[in-house]
């Protein structure tokens, strides 16, 4: 995925590697006996083992890679990126797979393949760099770290041609003067440093009460009134600033504005390309503002945190019709993620039956066709509705009785309503119900047949949002199912938590394999057990603030929260507050909960006693990335 809108002829399928690239994704390759990359096809990463067969020598990360570089010279080249990404999938066949690439990294540099999801801290340090010197950042994401452990220089998607100019140029700069760019390299990291210092010096007593002001005056700006959400092109759900919203119009503390802003946004995405009308799910992004062009990568972090969005605004407006849209995307969730007793190679718990929920779903199908698993041709549009009695209403209430929305076929969305179908088709409406309840069905199953590859790790932090979401519906007493569904994610983190110093990255595998849980994974999944406490009296709370405790002593210090232990990489630094973008900030999770349990832990009370919650100015500059953060000052100095 990227951020970037590339140019049509960037977009090319990958059909020509199809079958190489469904042997890939099941482990196998049809011209080699031993991987190429041993460290690439060991992985648990589906994406790094993707990369096995690669002619580029990949190394998966590790810190004891910058003393390689120093004693080769070499500096490394980090390339993350994950399985269900588009562009990633992109890049690797006109990159990765080219000799003329794989010559130039493996002879000047050490390359790194690394998936942004097992090392979450590395990637977001990367992106915020790359964003700091290239105005914009994505996946997937090409950074040059010189050997000392500086970033010299990065790029995103780029096409073969450009990414091999890239290097050349990398390489002769090096080669003219790698004194001097490595001096540029540690001169630009302590320049990012101190810009998030300088974002951390705190606001004047005045300047800090109008944040709520600023705040709503920036959204308000940046809103699409007319289509939602916020942006000029490219178009996300932004999910922790509709959470702010939602929070902001319960405390009736909201702008006139919202109400009706929140209502366009969330009929937007649900009835147009970001989501799939007929599974449940939402894809990660659009490429457009009309929500209509969506790439097809499906998240698990944003269907928990949309699913939620909508059982929130579904019981505050009294929206029946939103509500059903958040049962549907955890439904979606439990159909098409869940990973089963013959799911091959899943993240298993041995001492249990539940195997938690795949990651992703990949962009691109197993015939290597972006979207083709849910885009609809002609011919298996008229094949799947063969037998019911009144297909053209189908393609009606799917919006596919038009032209197709994109070469390779219709993409479903919201077409015409009950009322509209009866009237065209002269039928009852009850009669109509019927037809589109069995068109869906025979839609969906003629779906399952085709291919779709998942990435099967078992994100700690992910089912920890899941789990807020599943309580959000069991506090609404919205189903049973979704109480079981709950406490089966309920009981695995709980057992995870019991012992929080080892609280791993992924769930299923033990924490020395994936390494330790970072921060906003303490945060998620402290978050998930509390909301699910509060919906059923589970008696968590005590598990709750074990793992708050855990995480103040092992990520707090005096200038406030690092995202991982131990920093891999000499420029990643602690910040009071830390920005809420497409997932909550981890530090300001962690800050709520802690006042929220204070009373009954001294050690939790202190510990926010001697935080500096003053906001800083990178607050005041960016103050939707800080929406939730923002808020919850304003009301802690409305009780205070």
């Amino acid at each position: 995925m990227s951020f970037m809108n590339p140019v049509s002829e960037m977009r090319r399928t990958l059909a020509v590697l199809a079958a190489g690239l469904a042997l890939v994704l099941a482990g196998a390759h049809p011209l080699a006996a031993e991987p190429a990359n041993p460290e690439m096809a060991d992985s648990i990463s589906p994406y790094l083992r993707l990369h096995a067969e690669d002619p580029v020598q990949w190394r998966a990360w590790d810190r004891d890679l910058l003393d390689e570089a120093r004693e080769s010279g070499r500096p490394l080249l980090i390339s993350s990126g994950y399985f269900s990404c588009h562009y990633c999938h992109v890049m690797h066949e006109e990159s990765f797979l080219d000799q003329g690439i794989a010559e130039r990294l493996n002879e000047h540099f050490i390359p790194v393949k690394l998936d942004r999801e097992v090392h979450t801290a590395l990637d977001t340090y990367l992106l915020e760099f790359q964003r700091a010197t290239g105005g914009s950042a994505g996946w997937p994401l090409n950074v040059v770290v010189m050997p000392e452990g500086h970033a010299l220089t990065g790029v995103v998607y780029a096409p073969r041609d450009g990414f091999a100019d890239f290097l050349d140029g990398v390489v002769e700069r090096l080669t003219a003067d790698e004194e001097r760019l490595a001096e540029l390299a540690a001169a630009g990291s302590r320049e990012l440093e101190q810009r998030l210092r300088d974002g951390e010096k705190p606001l004047s007593a005045e300047r800090a009460a109008r944040l709520p002001d600023v705040l709503w005056s920036r959204m308000e700006r940046e809103a699409d009134d007319l289509g939602g959400g916020f942006g000029q092109e490219t178009r996300f759900p932004h999910s922790p600033y509709l959470d702010a919203l939602l929070t902001a119009q319960e405390d009736t503390r909201a702008p006139d504005w919202v109400g009706e802003f929140l209502s366009i946004t969330l009929e937007e995405m649900a009835g147009s390309g970001l989501r799939d009308v007929l599974g449940g799910g939402f894809f990660r992004y659009s490429e457009t503002p009309d929500w209509g062009t969506p790439h097809f990568e499906i998240m698990l972090e944003d269907q928990a945190q949309l699913a939620r969005v909508y059982l929130r605004a579904g019981e505050l407006f009294g929206r029946e019709d939103w509500t059903r849209i958040g049962l549907e995307t955890l439904d979606f969730v439990g159909r098409e993620m869940a990973l089963r007793d013959s799911d091959p190679g899943a993240a298993v718990a041995p001492e249990s039956d539940f195997r938690g929920f795949a990651s992703s779903l990949s962009a691109l199908d197993d015939e290597g066709r972006e979207g083709g698993a849910y885009l609809w041709p002609g011919s298996a549009l008229e094949a799947a509705l063969e037998d019911h009695p009144e297909p053209e209403l189908v393609r009606a209430r799917f919006g596919m009785d038009g032209s197709p929305s994109f070469s390779d076929g219709h993409l479903p969305a919201d077409g015409m309503d009950t009322a509209a179908l009866a009237e065209r088709f002269d039928l009852d409406e009850d009669r109509v119900r019927e037809y589109v309840d069995r068109g869906r069905e025979a839609l969906i199953e003629a779906r399952q047949e085709r291919g779709l590859p998942r990435d099967e790790k078992v994100l700690t932090g992910a089912h920890g949002m899941l789990l807020s979401a599943l309580a959000e519906a069991v506090r609404q007493d919205l189903g049973e199912e979704y109480e079981t569904m709950g406490r089966d994610v309920r009981d695995w983190l709980a057992s995870r938590a019991d012992e929080p110093e080892d609280l791993p990255a992924l769930l299923g595998l033990p924490a020395k394999e994936v390494g330790p849980a970072t921060l906003p994974d303490y945060a998620y999944v402290a978050r998930g057990l509390h909301d699910w406490d509060a919906a059923t009296d589970s008696g968590d709370g005590e598990r709750v603030r074990a793992l708050l405790r855990t995480a103040w002593t092992r990520f707090s210090g005096e200038d406030g929260f690092r995202t991982t232990e131990d920093p891999p990489l000499p420029g990643m630094i602690a910040e009071r507050f830390h920005p809420a973008v497409h997932r909550p900030s981890g530090a300001t999770a962690i800050l709520q909960l802690t006042a929220e349990h204070a009373a009954a832990d001294a050690d939790l009370e202190s510990a926010l006693a001697d935080y500096p919650l003053e906001p800083g100015q990178g607050i005041e500059s960016n103050p939707l990335h800080h929406a939730g953060l923002i808020l919850w000052l304003e009301e802690r100095g409305d009780e205070g």
